[in-house]
């Protein structure tokens, strides 16, 4: 079972519109909405995989109820209320997002143990996205210490003072190029020296997530740059969330590097195809498996 943890949850919503002018009236004729967030995002994507999985979380009274409906959900009623996020999909993606509700007093603790009564079951955790007010930065960095000390493998897909705080817990980092560079305090020009810089601050495995241009990771002592497949386009959101979706699962199945990257980018594109996050084209799944390409990098240069 891979546990999903999320301390902001979110209350997606989804606009799609032709085109979007600013200080323009819309009419908008398509919207969708969803219980989300990160974390949520990535066990919606694994439930369909067929992948046993268990989201956890904060919460207020009605999300977690409302999402164990859906899929195995165990979210704590820590927050007065849940934010919302907006997506606006026209020409090109904009998003909007509220920075979440207040979080009760000891809420770290008892999300903890939760997860400590539950790691015995996990074969892989996530902790995804950002944290609701209130939450200490450094509590993904404590969840990720739980599942090592459990042998769980676990993956971060964080930013800012969290994603600092999580370096040198060993667990799998996730950020993006900017996120890098923020924590690096630097934005390299080559990105394989920046992947293996912050590899070896971390000591632990780093999967740089590049849009459009794949992932770069360093494990196990090498790095991997991999292409996601040609000319794909959509909704971008539940990308990242996807990926990390593949990248538990294949931690989780003992499966090699290459094999886990692969599987990540061919989520993280049939992602893109869906209108909402969290959800993948199973068949542009199949069909971009075979199109990522994954080749080790020499780093004798670098």
């Amino acid at each position: 079972m891979i546990l999903t943890v999320t301390l902001n949850p979110a209350i997606d919503v989804t606009y799609r519109l032709p085109r979007l002018t600013v200080g323009e009236v819309h009419r908008v004729a398509e919207v969708s909405t969803r219980l989300g967030g990160k974390g949520v995002n990535v066990a919606r994507v694994l439930h369909q995989l067929g992948e046993p999985t268990h989201a956890v979380g904060l919460a207020d009274n009605d999300f977690g109820r409302a999402l164990a409906r859906e899929l195995p959900a165990t979210f704590l009623p820590e927050l007065d209320d849940v934010r919302r996020t907006l997506v606006v999909v026209a020409e090109s993606t904009t998003s909007l997002w509220e920075p979440g509700h207040q979080t009760a007093p000891g809420a770290d603790r008892r999300l903890l143990d939760l997860l400590a009564d539950r790691i015995g079951e996990a074969t892989a955790l996530t902790v995804s996205g950002s944290l609701a007010p209130g939450v200490p930065t450094d509590l993904p960095a404590r969840i990720a210490r739980l599942a090592a000390a459990a042998g769980v493998p676990a993956i971060l897909d964080l930013d800012d003072a969290a994603l600092a705080a999580a370096v040198g817990t060993g667990a799998v980092l996730t950020p993006n190029e900017d996120e890098a560079a923020r924590l690096l305090g630097h934005h390299p020009e080559d990105p394989v020296a920046a992947v293996v810089e912050l590899a070896e601050r971390h000591g632990g495995p780093v999967v740089l997530t590049r849009g459009r241009d794949g992932l770069l990771a360093y494990a196990d002592g090498a790095v991997w740059e991999v292409r996601p497949p040609a000319g794909v386009s959509g909704n971008p959101t539940g990308a990242g969330d996807a990926a990390a979706a593949g990248l538990a699962r294949g931690l989780a199945a003992g499966s090699a590097w290459p094999e886990i990257l692969r599987d990540a980018a061919a989520l993280g594109a049939a992602a893109v195809v869906v209108p909402m996050a969290g959800e993948i084209d199973p068949d542009a799944y199949s069909s971009f498996r075979t199109e990522v390409s994954v080749e080790r990098i020499d780093l004798r240069g670098v």
